[in-house]
C-alpha cells in the first residue's frame, strides 16, 4: 500500500509589525542646508558674503551628520482652506490669550493634564503643523510626538474634568482636520474625515491615568 502525503501545513501566520521608523536620507539637501543658511545669516544680523558660506558650510555639516527623515507630501495647497487655516488659528489665539490672563488674575487654583491624542494622518508633515499650531496656542504644550504612531502628548492648562479632556482631544484632531484640508490630497481627506481615531486611555485632570475600562467611543 502506498502511503498517503499529506500537503505541507501554512506556516503559522505572523503577527503584525509595528511601524518601522521611516528611513532617514544620507545626501545632499538643499532646501534643509537653505534653511540653516538662513537662520545662521539672522544669527549674525549681518549679511556678507562670509555669513552666507559659513552658513551652507554648517548646513552641510548638519544634514549630513544629522540626516532628516524624507517627508512624503502628496497633496496641494489650496489657498482658500489655507485662509480660513489662519484664520481659526487667530481665533484661537484670542481666545486662550483671554482664559490664561483671567486665569492669572484671578482666585482659582488650576488643575492640569497630560493627555495623548492618536492623530488620523501618518504623515510627518501633517504631524508637524499640527502639533505647531496647538503648541503656540497659550495654556497648551506638546510634550512629546512620537513619529512611529502620529501621537501627540499634550500638557493642558486648568482642566477640571473629563468632558475638559474630550473637548481639549477634540480640538486637536479637529486641527489636523484643517491642517489636511489645506494641504492634503483627496484621499487624504477622505481617510481624516472618514475615521475617527480610536479612544485612547483615559487621563485624570492630575495627569494620572484613569483605571476605569475603556467605553466604546460614540459617534
Amino acid at each position: 500500500m502506498s502511503a498517503t502525503t499529506r500537503p505541507p501545513l501554512p506556516p503559522p501566520a505572523q503577527p503584525p509589525e509595528p511601524d518601522a521608523p521611516r528611513r532617514r536620507r544620507r545626501g545632499l539637501q538643499p532646501r534643509a542646508v537653505a534653511t540653516i543658511a538662513l537662520v545662521w545669516v539672522l544669527l549674525w544680523d549681518r549679511v556678507t558674503w562670509g555669513n552666507l558660506v559659513n552658513g551652507i558650510l554648517v548646513g552641510l555639516v548638519v544634514t549630513y551628520a544629522f540626516p532628516l527623515p524624507s517627508i512624503e507630501f502628496q497633496g496641494r495647497l489650496r489657498p482658500h482652506r489655507l485662509a480660513w487655516l489662519i484664520v481659526r488659528f487667530v481665533a484661537d489665539l484670542v481666545v486662550a490669550s483671554w482664559q490664561v490672563m483671567l486665569l492669572a488674575f484671578g482666585n482659582h487654583r488650576p488643575r492640569n493634564a497630560v493627555i495623548e491624542v492618536q492623530l488620523r494622518s501618518r504623515s510627518d508633515f501633517y504631524l508637524t503643523i499640527t502639533a505647531e499650531l496647538v503648541a503656540l496656542v497659550p495654556g497648551s504644550v506638546v510634550v512629546d510626538a512620537r513619529r512611529s504612531t502620529s501621537v501627540l502628548y499634550l500638557h493642558l492648562l486648568d482642566v477640571h474634568d473629563e468632558a475638559g479632556i474630550a473637548a481639549q482631544r477634540a480640538h486637536v484632531l479637529e486641527v489636523e482636520r484643517r491642517v489636511v484640508r489645506t494641504f492634503g490630497s483627496r484621499e487624504e481627506i477622505e481617510a481624516v474625515e472618514g475615521t475617527r481615531a480610536p479612544a485612547p486611555a483615559a487621563t485624570r485632570p492630575d495627569g494620572r491615568p484613569d483605571e476605569r475600562p475603556d467605553e466604546e467611543e460614540q459617534p
